[in-house]
């Protein structure tokens, strides 16, 4: 495959509100494993990505798994961009980068390389995946998703990127502050203007408006790409979002 990337896996995050007694979200089980070792698996078996990075709060209970196939752990407990920049920082820099999150267990190998070839042919700096409304819901039913209503038609954001390693360093400050504020739309009109949040808020705004006004914010070029493979944007928030994710993972080891 001609467009290669790392990755870095944030497998961070409060294990607690979703499973009792669990140290750190990575580690909660579906299906038979922890949700972290799926998608680290995922990216293994991709064959866009050349090494990954595993940023885990603390190594206590992670198995061997996490060392497997030139994987990375990174021992990071700090800030999102800081443990982002902690799995950066331990790969060589020479490709650009995918950030995942390590809550998305139905993530497949096929969803990774797509996302990569579409950001690689769009030839940009940064590039973010649009899952449409009915994918999400076919591909996973009873799911429960923030839809942001867009020209086109409704979609929820991937829980990927792709990023030139230069970008994520020069918006680190600002990629913290959109993480804090992501679930408040005023602080975040506050940041990237009110005039754009209230487009779409009223469901106005186009993809092509998000990617400029990115582009505009972080001083590169984005693309807004969307994907068919809604398990990007499966991620695992609440208890009730576990057995979709085991149902989805056991029809597949099934098939």
């Amino acid at each position: 495959m001609s467009g290669r990337v790392d990755a870095v896996v944030l497998g961070g995050g409060d294990g607690e509100a979703i499973v009792p007694g669990v140290p750190f979200k990575g580690m909660v089980e579906v299906a038979g494993k922890p949700m972290l070792q799926w998608v680290v698996e995922a990216m293994s078996q991709a064959e866009s990505v050349v090494q990954t990075a595993l940023v885990v709060p603390t190594r206590a209970g992670v198995g061997e798994w996490a060392k497997r196939d030139g994987r990375l752990p990174v021992l990071s407990d700090a800030s999102f961009i800081d443990n982002a920049l902690a799995g950066v920082h331990a790969l060589s820099g020479e490709r650009p980068l995918i950030i995942a999150t390590g809550d998305i267990p139905a993530i497949t190998p096929e969803a990774i390389d797509d996302f990569v070839a579409q950001a690689m042919a769009k030839r940009v700096d940064l590039a973010y995946p649009l899952v449409r409304k009915e994918d999400m819901l076919s591909q996973f039913p009873g799911s429960e998703r923030t839809f942001v209503p867009i020209d086109g038609g409704p979609i929820t954001g991937g829980n990927i990127i792709f990023a030139r390693p230069e970008l994520i360093e020069a918006n680190a400050v600002l990629a913290q502050k959109l993480f804090e504020t992501r679930k408040s739309v005023v602080q975040w009109a506050m940041i990237i203007g009110p005039m754009f949040v209230a487009r779409l808020v009223a469901g106005n705004l186009k993809p092509v408006d998000v990617e400029k006004k990115m582009a505009k914010i972080t001083g590169g070029s984005c693309a807004a790409i969307y994907t068919d493979y809604a398990s990007i944007g499966a991620d695992i928030d609440k208890p009730w979002d576990l057995p979709i994710a085991a149902a989805a993972l056991q029809a597949r080891e099934m098939a």
